[in-house]
């Protein structure tokens, strides 16, 4: 296997990945079904692609997308045809699915959680059966050698849709990070020819530090050096001007910048520019750039502080968990109870970075629950009719087409009316009561839950608004934030002031009234008890769908809560504690956005 492994190095040109190269071509022979994750631009496809041609195995590729449809994955009706033949396999064109299982191939799937969960349970029985059911064509079976390998962005990824426990079960997992200095130098230099080693290095340093830097979610890959290095070579002789030329060119498409990025990615090239090639790409060997892989860029997104070690950041961390008395604590749960006493810290902690660190953990906490507790999930879609046009894919709607098509002589394609799921579009606003009554050391915590859910929800628009004596706006509804700050920003609220409901309504109202969605909810965190404004029903009255979350306490007034809930045409839900809130908002939200798939809970 050792020596496999070696001859597919020399033959396709991969630099490393000894192991990995391993692992993966024992998986293929035993017939085993694999997933490849790690960062954008670590090889995760050549790599896979690469053992499949050693192999000998015919390779059918998909990219994962959010618009693929599952008549995509297994194969489509093609509706001038279907007027000619009918229903019949002389009109159905098969997809890359049933094309790798008749052919007993490779069906390789590029970034397999950006595809709607839907079309990943398609895959279900293909793996477990090696069959799949095609309607009014029948069962397809597969060949001997039929598997299918696909790569994934790391789980902790937010942007992206966690994998239905029922598919991860039939996958074997290979873990893929960045590689090392010297080996990503090598990388570059096999690829562009460029044989100085110097003017290499300072480049693969440059583009490493993008990947730590707190201004950008996803740094540059291996990719980004080699562009740099190709335009640089040619741009003049000054190596450092060069660079930097280069640099402002090839980084911009190449990185990912938050959404609350406080500097330009031109004025960070800059910046990384003089920190790691100082004096015309002389290399100073003690500035080399943290790595951050898979496992170290989660630490580094969660805890740690920009300049300290990750023993400094242990250290702060043993410091927290000691001043609030989570020692008895298991280390599995620490970010989450430092969440829920994130109040409480607050209060306490003087240090600046204590505090900083602590925020950074709460969020990342409050995220990574929130995802697990919405599970794998499917997007609801709505059934759209509309003329065909080359390349759709869909049903033949055969009342309307026939209606189309009478009396014509010639037929046109855009005669046919076609049916097909899309996406159902929904705009959710939310107002939170953060009046001095519903104070208490889990409101943060809770409320946090809204924008994770929200976010996670891709087919929704939301936001936020927050109101004690007047309503705010925290997040409009076409406005983009960066998931980490509402987070932040909502752990941050202090409850204080009267209660003004119908503030928060009327300003709910108006962000609904100025965005175009099939769908439109508020839902409303309240214990009912408003001290100032107007009465709350006649606003309420006037949204298309208002769900009501009461929190229970002496002050509450379920009465008012109820009738507003039901001129609003909505739901209202009494709850004892914050800790309630998210599972009720999963529940709310799946009648209207999404639902559960295989595996997921409830």
């Amino acid at each position: 296997m050792a020596e496999d492994a070696y001859n597919i190095q020399v033959q396709f040109g991969i630099v490393g990945r000894q192991n990995e190269l391993r692992k993966a071509l024992t998986a293929v022979r035993v017939g085993r079904h694999i997933l490849i994750e790690g960062p954008v631009g670590v090889g995760k496809t050549i790599l896979a692609e690469s053992v499949v041609r050693f192999l000998g195995r015919s390779f059918y590729r998909v990219d994962g997308d959010e618009r693929y449809t599952e008549q995509k994955l297994t194969g489509w009706f093609d509706p001038p045809l279907v007027i000619k033949y009918g229903y019949s396999k002389d009109a159905f064109v098969p997809g890359p699915l049933t094309l790798s299982m008749e052919a007993g191939g490779v069906l390789f799937i590029n970034e397999l959680n950006r595809m709607p969960e839907g079309v990943q349970n398609v895959l279900l029985p293909a793996m477990d059966e090696g069959k799949i059911e095609i309607p009014k064509i029948g069962t397809t079976t597969a060949r001997n050698g039929f598997i299918i390998t696909a790569t994934q962005n790391p789980r902790e990824f937010i942007a992206t849709s966690l994998l239905s426990e029922a598919l991860r079960d039939r996958f074997e997992l290979l873990t893929l990070d960045y590689q090392n200095e010297n080996e990503e130098v090598a990388i570059v230099q096999q690829r562009t020819g460029i044989d100085d080693t110097r003017f290499i290095r300072a480049i693969v340093r440059l583009v490493r530090a993008t990947r730590g830097h707190p201004d950008i979610r996803r740094g540059g890959s291996v990719r980004a050096a080699m562009s740099i290095a190709v335009l640089a070579n040619t741009l003049g002789s000054e190596r450092k001007a060069a660079i930097r030329d280069a640099a402002h060119m090839a980084l911009p498409t190449r990185v990912e910048m938050k959404d609350d990025a406080r500097k330009t990615i031109q004025g960070i090239i800059d910046e990384l520019l003089e920190e790691y090639c100082p004096e015309e790409c002389e290399i100073v060997v003690d500035t080399e750039p943290p790595v951050l892989g898979i496992t170290e860029s989660i630490t580094s997104s969660t805890a740690s502080v920009k300049g300290l070690t990750c023993t400094e950041t242990a250290n702060l961390l043993e410091k927290i968990v000691r001043i609030v008395n989570l020692t008895d604590v298991p280390v599995a749960d620490v970010g989450w109870s430092i969440a829920q006493n994130y109040a409480r810290i607050r209060g306490q902690l003087k240090d600046p970075t204590l505090l900083k660190m602590a925020k950074k953990i709460a969020i990342r906490a409050i995220i990574h629950r929130t995802l697990q507790l919405l599970g794998p999930t499917r997007i609801r879609m709505e059934l759209m009719r509309e003329p065909y046009t080359p390349g759709q894919t869909g049903e033949i709607e055969l009342e309307m087409t026939t209606e189309e098509i009478l009396g014509k002589s010639e037929i046109d394609a855009s005669d046919l009316i076609i049916e097909s799921n899309v996406p159902k579009k929904t705009a959710c606003i939310m107002m939170l009561d953060t009046s001095m009554s519903m104070s208490g050391d889990k409101l943060g915590v809770a409320t946090a839950s809204l924008g994770v859910m929200a976010f996670k929800l891709k087919s929704m628009q939301y936001g936020v608004i927050t109101f004690d004596n007047v309503a705010r706006p925290l997040k409009r509804l076409d406005q983009r934030v960066a998931i980490e700050s509402l987070v932040g920003d909502l752990l941050d609220i202090t409850a204080g002031g009267l209660t003004n409901i119908e503030d928060g309504l009327r300003k709910g109202l108006f962000e609904l009234n100025n965005i175009e969605a099939r769908e439109k909810v508020g839902v409303i965190i309240t214990d009912g008890n408003y001290t100032t404004g107007k009465d709350p029903s006649e606003i309420a009255a006037q949204y298309p769908k208002l769900f009501v979350i009461m929190i229970k306490s002496h002050d509450s007034k379920p009465e008012l809560c109820e009738r507003i809930a039901f001129l609003g045409k909505g739901t209202f839900v009494g709850i004892d504690s914050f800790e309630e809130v998210p599972s009720v908002l999963r529940n709310i939200l799946r009648q209207f956005v999404y639902r559960p798939t295989l595996g997921s809970q409830g």
